[in-house]
């Protein structure tokens, strides 16, 4: 029985055929499978073309399927589908070969170009240098070049040339990103050591089972050695067709690790992904009947939305041995167990009502306001578990914008002493304080340590000093206990910033940045980026995060910015961007600063007859024919065809209360940085087109 493996483009041509050609296409794959010479499947060589290991076989009359045949090692990779002269033509200028450098399998186009030396152009004035002009053929070459691409690479000169290649499929999905890394500026070093981090000895260039188990060529195709496994690839939903994961990704997702691993990267680089893949890959081959994977994150949505992704690519048995939970439910549960008698305080009115009854011990002498107290209890006294006035005159107050002297911090103290009588008294903890508790408790009786042998947290930005120590004592230090991964630049809960290496997560030498963004085109990308200009992001542990080297794969139209008269007028806009755009509304989402603004933009839109679906904790599928709407904090995670940032209007973004009522100018810049971030997160939730409307005044983020 023969062995088959798909490429990723197989499965995006098969998905462009009707139900039926798909079905008959899957079915002469079987058959196929069964025997490559059987007299219905017409088996053909197709010698003329560039590459003479290319074949096709009939999935009907009509409908052709291109393959490469390694005869020798039994095996046909499956590249392409689709009706017969579009078949050919694509087969025509199809080159399938190992690499000799990298040994990973790739698939790309030779142009007649290519092949011939082309003549200088005569009389065009000064000659543009190449792009690639300071990197020699040999470095190229080991990068992934394909030989046939190297007079194509030298004859780059700017970046569309470069992205035109990666379009037309002349230049290789592993290539290209090394070719790209050069561009923005890295050293061969560098983008070497991402595309190629372990080099093979010796390559055998006819040895295509080989290339298959690289983690390059897992990238982009998929094998089926028997007829069980080929079913399961036939029958697996369009979803799991489409998570390839890129060789960084499938590098950091499985595999031991010696220790606790983080993973930075913006938004779309597959983070998510990637933690679910790592799960997974814990479930399997790490969990066991007594100890198994906590999955956790920060927000109850977003574990609902991790919890059925992972439904799509784990089996029931790996699903059995994954608790995915957000981490305040995760610890109200235990402490709940241990009969622990407080709640957590959850109301943001009860919140304001204990602040301010705590605001009347503030001293006479003091015109520091209520707002200067409850964020220096956010940034000073929870993070570093000041319990009483000493502490709070040894406590590191960097990063605060009002100066106080050990004299001050002793007569405002009586505020917090206030605060946390008040929440005792109505049996009520800040989730900063559950976590201390739980965490005290496990150390102090490690036997109610729960059967968990890995973590994996993701959303890591938004989650603070407090959960962070509380997670190092989830589970002993050691080999794959703790897999972390996020992104500082979107960051929309502020007031959570951690150092890991602080909290006992000692990170050194196992961390990653993936810098490739699938979703997002890169038109949108870089209008979200340039919101976040000038802001100064951490990398979770102390340092800088940079977007250097953040790059989208797809491009698009530019994102449309428009302002209208008014509310109705927006409405109206949106709904015909849906139907000029032919989109499905259920695929799009319109997003709001504010859950009242949510509410006036729903409607507006229902009053025109469109279909709602309000995104919230408690909702399900979206119904068929209902666009989606929901605030910016919702959005986290998601991602949809198209998004329209909508009622970006002054005085709504940034919301004006969030800055007036900062305490000082170093609180009102960090709240200004969060705004931001809550754009940056609405704008990357789109995979093809983004709309920025906005009605009476815009903000002047987009003024210009």
């Amino acid at each position: 029985m023969a062995s088959v493996a798909f490429s990723e483009k197989y499965f995006e041509s098969l998905l462009k055929l009707s139900p039926k050609e798909q079905s008959q296409a899957n079915k002469a794959v079987m058959l196929f499978q069964q025997d490559p010479q059987h007299g219905g499947l017409h088996y053909e060589k197709l010698t003329a073309f560039r590459d003479s290991k290319l074949r096709s076989i009939r999935a009907n009359q009509d409908v052709r399927i291109i393959l490469a045949a390694a005869a020798k090692e039994d095996l046909y990779l499956m590249l392409y589908v689709d009706h017969h002269e579009p078949a050919y033509n694509w087969a025509a200028k199809r080159k399938v070969e190992i690499n000799p450098n990298t040994g990973s399998l790739q698939v790309f186009t030779v142009e007649e170009a290519q092949l011939e030396a082309q003549p200088a152009p005569q009389n065009s004035g000064p000659a543009l240098p190449g792009l690639f002009d300071a990197i020699r053929d040999r470095q190229l070459l080991q990068l992934g070049v394909p030989d046939d691409a190297l007079s194509l690479v030298r004859s780059m000169k700017i970046e569309a040339d470069l992205e035109n290649a990666r379009v037309n499929e002349q230049i290789p999905a592993d290539a290209y990103e090394g070719l790209f890394m050069l561009m923005a500026g890295a050293s061969f070093e560098e983008a070497y050591a991402e595309v190629v981090p372990v080099a093979p000895e010796v390559v055998d260039t006819e040895d295509f089972g080989s290339a298959l188990a690289r983690p390059e060529s897992r990238a982009h195709f998929t094998v089926a050695e028997n007829e069980e496994a080929l079913q399961e690839v036939l029958n697996q939903s369009i979803e799991k067709w489409r998570v390839f994961l890129h060789p960084a990704q499938r590098r950091l997702a499985e595999g031991k690790k010696n220790g606790p691993v983080r993973v930075l990267g913006g938004a779309g680089t597959g983070k998510t992904v990637v933690a679910m893949h790592r799960a997974k890959w814990l479930a399997e081959n790490v969990a066991t009947e007594d100890a198994g994977i906590l999955f956790t994150t920060f927000t109850r949505n977003l574990a609902a939305d991790i919890k059925q992704n992972l439904n799509k690519i784990c089996s029931q048995k790996s699903l059995a041995s994954i608790e995915i939970i957000n981490l305040d439910a995760w610890v109200v549960s235990f402490l709940k167990k241990q009969g622990y008698d407080y709640g957590l305080l959850m109301d943001a009115q009860e919140e304001k009502r204990l602040w301010e009854q705590a605001y009347s011990e503030k001293p006479a002498s003091s015109d520091l306001s209520l707002a200067f107290f409850q964020e220096e209890w956010a940034r000073v006294v929870q993070p570093q578990s000041i319990e009483n006035v000493d502490g709070y005159k040894k406590a590191s107050r960097i990063g605060r914008g009002t100066r106080l002297n050990r004299q001050q911090r002793v007569d405002i103290w009586p505020v917090f002493e206030r605060y946390r009588h008040l929440l005792a008294s109505n049996y009520l903890k800040e989730a900063d304080d559950a976590y201390r508790d739980a965490r005290e408790l496990l150390e102090n009786k490690p036997e109610l340590r729960p059967g968990i042998c890995s973590v994996v947290v993701d959303e890591a930005q938004d989650m603070g000093t407090q959960a962070f120590m509380l997670i190092r004592a989830l589970v002993q230090p050691g080999p794959n206990d703790l897999f972390i991964v996020g992104d500082g630049h979107q960051r929309i809960y502020g007031k959570n910033k951690v150092v890991l290496g602080q909290c006992g997560i000692d990170i050194r030498g196992r961390s990653a940045r993936l810098k490739v963004n699938y979703r997002t085109t890169d038109e949108t990308r870089k209008l979200a980026v340039s919101v976040l200009e000038g802001v100064e992001v951490d990398d979770l542990d102390g340092g800088n995060d940079s977007q250097q080297f953040y790059h989208s794969l797809m491009h698009g139209p530019a994102p449309e910015v428009r302002c209208f008269d008014n509310i109705e007028e927006q409405a109206d806009a949106i709904l015909s961007a849906i139907r000029d755009n032919e989109l499905s509304p259920e695929a799009c989402c319109v997003i709001a600063r504010t859950r009242r603004e949510v509410n006036e933009l729903k409607s507006a839109l229902e009053s025109r007859q469109q279909l709602c679906h309000q995104l919230d904790g408690r909702s399900a599928a979206t119904p068929e024919g209902a666009l989606n709407l929901a605030t910016m904090h919702r959005v986290k995670g998601l991602e949809f065809d198209a998004v329209f940032v909508a009622s970006v209007n002054r005085g709504l973004v940034p919301l004006d209360f969030v800055i007036s009522s900062a305490a000082d100018a170093v609180t009102r810049r960090q709240r200004e940085n969060e705004e931001r971030a809550l754009v940056y997160v609405s704008l990357t939730r789109a995979r093809k087109l983004a709309f920025v409307y906005g009605y009476g005044q815009m903000s002047e983020w987009f003024a210009g």
